[in-house]
């Protein structure tokens, strides 16, 4: 049994976790849900020895943790998989999954031949598409994701703690996940899940943890409440429909991609129209990634065309892009999109600086402050003030602040990543009414998500990516999360599947 007894941790003036007693019993899947800044990561880091509870224990199988810290946890059977990345981007797969134990030789030095042998069976053992000599930075976010889940399993742990471990994963890779977990419970373990998608909840989890402000609200079998009870007793209100009414768009060609290129895209064709959501669906690492970034002069064509209303365009980086009004939302915030050190104002103007721009390059402060004062207003943003720096804000704040950025630079064109991926609902309803929103005023949206069903509810058109190509274009009755994912794996049965 994992027991927490009247646990509290406070970080400054924030409370984070306020007189939390919970229990997960060996063989359970235990769900943590929440608005972002509930508590739910703080909890699972006090159970990994990450951050240490002021007040109050935690017990495995009767036994205190104290004074544990994440190597101590580890040992005690304790693991960790985090959405924010534990890899060493600059190293191997195979380096990274035998980091803390490489085989060796007789005489101490690393074992490479054997490193490489191991890493390549493990990541064939659990159907991980990647090669075990692939630097990590190169893979695509959920094959990272994959990888950490491995490296963690393969530890055989007796409580394992996945904190928005799907954020990045596909509808396949959620799957291939579930089968892990599954067997993982079989086998006895302890499994903390946090997940800001219900339909996950209910799949993976048998008991559910609902908390608020750090407080545990409510503990319950999953089966015993509803999404819309959860929702009510996660915000503290109750939230109409979570997905805004679409709206048709206005038909004229805004942005248009023919024959596009490049070392991961093989001949992609596009059409955007103004106030028409296009979302970008498919198995992760597809090459949508890199479709984004090429319409955003980020990703190297070697042939093929982009046109803004008729008008040929030659993007050879984003500033040529934001020239041309168009705006690109990254999927990875902390390492593509905010500067993490700096203020929440320093990022929200650090893409209008020409704009708010005295003569000699000075900032104009008072314009500064109105803009981002009305910025952090229309999107709700949670800042202690402008000044408070970025990277202490919560993930959903962060993201706010991340696609508020570029609305200021009023464009024709935003291109969304993932834009949701680790938010919790109620950021979610938020950004879905301003994605619809803007798409009702004529702006024009690419929208990749790894949601299925964020894709069915919010795009007017989805194309499907299978390995650099668009091998389907699904509208009307086609546009279902069924047809996405029958779509996705319809070259080969690529679905992945736990030994």
């Amino acid at each position: 049994m994992l027991s927490f007894k009247t646990i509290d941790k406070d970080f400054g003036a924030t409370r984070a976790v306020i007189n939390i007693t919970l229990d997960a019993a060996p063989g359970t899947v235990l769900g943590l849900v929440g608005e972002n800044g509930a508590g739910k990561s703080t909890l699972m880091k006090i159970a990994g020895g990450i951050v240490r509870q002021d007040r109050g224990l935690v017990s495995l199988d009767g036994e205190a943790m104290v004074g544990v810290g994440p190597a101590k946890a580890i040992a005690r059977g304790v693991v960790s998989v985090f959405q924010e990345l534990t890899l060493v981007r600059s190293l191997t797969v195979a380096e990274n999954l035998f980091l803390s134990a490489p085989p060796r030789h007789a005489w101490g030095s690393i074992d490479r031949r054997k490193l490489q042998a191991d890493a390549q069976a493990l990541l064939e053992g659990y159907h991980v598409g990647a090669s075990a000599a692939a630097v990590v930075a190169g893979l695509p976010l959920g094959q990272q994701q994959m990888v950490e889940i491995i490296r963690a399993v393969h530890r055989e742990p007796r409580v394992l703690l996945l904190d928005e471990a799907t954020a990045a994963l596909g509808a396949a890779e959620v799957e291939w996940l579930m089968r892990i977990v599954e067997a993982e419970r079989k086998r006895g373990t302890i499994i903390l899940f946090i997940s800001h998608r219900w339909e996950e909840i209910t799949a993976f989890c048998q008991r559910v943890a609902v908390m608020r402000n750090g407080e545990l609200v409510t503990l319950a079998d999953v089966d015993d409440i509803s999404h819309d009870r959860a929702v009510e007793l996660m915000t503290g209100a109750r939230l109409g429909g979570v997905f805004p009414r679409k709206q048709s768009p206005a038909g004229s060609s805004l942005l248009e991609a023919r024959g596009l290129v490049s070392d991961v895209l093989h001949g992609v064709d596009l059409r955007l129209a103004k106030g028409e959501i296009l979302g970008i669906g498919g198995l992760v690492g597809q090459g949508q990634d890199a479709l984004l970034k090429s319409l955003f002069g980020d990703h190297l064509l070697r042939a093929g065309a982009i046109f803004a209303e008729g008008s040929p365009m030659r993007l050879k980086s984003p500033r040529e892009a934001i020239a041309r009004h168009i705006a690109y939302v990254p999927q990875e915030r902390k390492i593509e999109g905010l500067l993490l050190q700096k203020s929440v104002a320093a990022n929200l103007s650090f893409a209008i600086l020409r704009r708010i721009s005295r003569v000699a390059g000075f900032i104009n402060r008072k314009a500064e402050r109105r803009i981002v004062g009305a910025a952090i207003n229309r999107l709700k943003i949670r800042a202690s003030s402008n000044s408070q720096a970025v990277g202490a804000l919560s993930g959903g704040n962060q993201q706010k602040v991340l696609l508020q950025k570029w609305l200021l630079t009023n464009p024709s064109v935003l291109l969304l990543n993932d834009v949701t991926r680790g938010v919790d609902i109620g950021t979610k309803t938020q950004i879905y009414a301003i994605i619809t929103e803007l798409a009702a005023s004529g702006m024009g949206i690419v929208l990749y998500s790894t949601d299925a069903h964020e894709l069915t509810e919010l795009a007017h058109r989805v194309s499907v990516m299978i390995d650099g190509r668009i091998k389907a274009d699904l509208a009307g009755d086609q546009l279902t999360a069924e047809g996405i994912v029958r779509a996705s794996t319809s070259a080969e049965d690529r679905r992945a599947a736990a030994p």
